[in-house]
């Protein structure tokens, strides 16, 4: 009962199917429902206390549902996130169908394009089984960190952990601390610690796009550790207290059975079609797995994809086809030299907005407005915090918060 589960649910109830949501924490909200602990069924998230979000709000909704006019700043804290999903579930009666603490443990194909669902009850520990129609997963995919194998980490006598796992600053008072990865989460998360560590080190190839205080310095790749120190490859050596690993996630759908016909492959799910569709059973959808600045209204055009293909407004390619167009997007992704791993990925406006033509088209569903993709890439650009403000389909207008 994330943001791609309650986008889903939504349209199966507007076109009357009945519909069931399996969630296996005792909350909706998915990864934006801030928790203290840490492991277990109950800690989806990555969520941490000071959390802002990294995109403006005006690229993070639903094509039909918006956050308050009485939020003015685009870059708002995580709870304000939460509070949205919140509303679009009471919105769009999605709570009645939401039935928590469930675990989907095996999902199969059966004979007449059914599925067969086995479910765990977190609470009471029984296991049932459900037939189904269709099957949407989403599962979302920033919940198991990968934390890269490194010379030394077992003699490093210091605190490691994933980002996933970070939630206050306080256990890095006055301490030196290696942040291990520089995308998004680990310059901000870097950041927050400058303010109570000594010293802050941020392990990177890319380039920081924050405002880099005194105390924090970039460093090339970890190349390995001793019982209080990181060796980097310009052969230079910190003293460390802790270390956190902004890593990235590994997807999993531990579910799956191999009669779905579709493995995970690449941090990914294969082979699919538009991403989306399982080419081998065509009934079954994952929604959310390209993720990009302007996830929630991606994962809309999604699913009205899928509904439109269940409903039978247009019709699959052949099987050959698919696997065929399958291949052609690997080979464009190897070409463009991105890594297997990111093979989900979409990092620019334009590939954001040419993936998003691509569906509404094949689809006939209403299109993507190009303002969002503007704002998408000035982001990328700019990364300034700024406040956004939508004039119309078009045009976008930026002011200093």
């Amino acid at each position: 009962a994330g943001p791609a589960g309650l986008v889903s649910a939504k349209y199966a109830l507007q076109k009357s199917y009945e519909c069931d949501v399996f969630e296996q924490t005792g909350s909706l909200g998915g990864n934006w429902v801030y928790s203290e602990g840490e492991g277990g069924s109950e800690v989806q998230s990555s969520i941490y206390k000071d959390l802002v979000v990294n995109v403006p709000k005006e690229i993070m909704t639903y094509s039909d549902h918006h956050y308050p006019i009485t939020l003015k700043e685009s870059y708002i804290a995580h709870h304000h996130v939460l509070e949205y999903y919140q509303s679009y579930a009471e919105m769009f009666g999605l709570n009645k169908i939401i039935m928590y603490h469930m675990r989907v443990t095996q999902v199969n194909p059966m004979e007449h394009n059914q599925w067969l669902l086995k479910v765990k009850n977190l609470k009471t520990n029984t296991e049932t089984s459900t037939c189904y129609d269709c099957v949407f997963v989403c599962n979302g995919r920033f919940k198991d960190g990968y934390i890269p194998k490194i010379p030394g980490q077992n003699l490093f006598n210091g605190s490691q952990i994933h980002s996933h796992a970070f939630r206050v600053t306080d256990p890095y008072k006055g301490q030196r601390v290696l942040i291990v990865g520089g995308h998004h989460s680990g310059q901000d998360i870097a950041t927050l610690i400058c303010k109570v560590a000594n010293h802050v080190y941020i392990s990177s190839r890319e380039e920081l796009k924050v405002v880099v205080p005194d105390n924090l310095t970039q460093k090339p790749e970890v190349t390995g550790f001793t019982k209080c120190s990181a060796l980097f490859n310009d052969g230079s050596m910190e003293q460390i207290d802790s270390v956190v690993y902004c890593s990235g996630y590994l997807y999993t759908c531990p579910f799956l059975t191999e009669r779905c016909g579709v493995k995970v492959e690449n941090n990914g799910i294969a082979p699919l079609y538009k991403q989306i569709v399982n080419i081998e059973h065509p009934t079954m959808f994952f929604i959310a797995l390209p993720y990009v600045g302007i996830g929630p209204t991606t994962f809309d055009l999604q699913v009205r994809f899928a509904m439109e293909l269940l409903e039978e407004k247009f019709k699959l390619p052949s099987k050959e086809a698919m696997l065929e167009e399958w291949e052609k997007f690997l080979e464009m992704k190897h070409k463009e030299n991105v890594p297997k791993k990111h093979i989900h990925r979409i990092d620019n406006g334009r590939a954001a907005e040419i993936y998003a033509e691509d569906l509404a088209v094949t689809a006939n569903v209403f299109k993507l407005p190009p303002v969002l993709f503007k704002i998408f890439e000035r982001v990328l650009l700019k990364r300034d915090r700024m406040n956004y403000r939508i004039i119309d389909d078009e045009n976008f207008e930026v002011t200093i918060p």
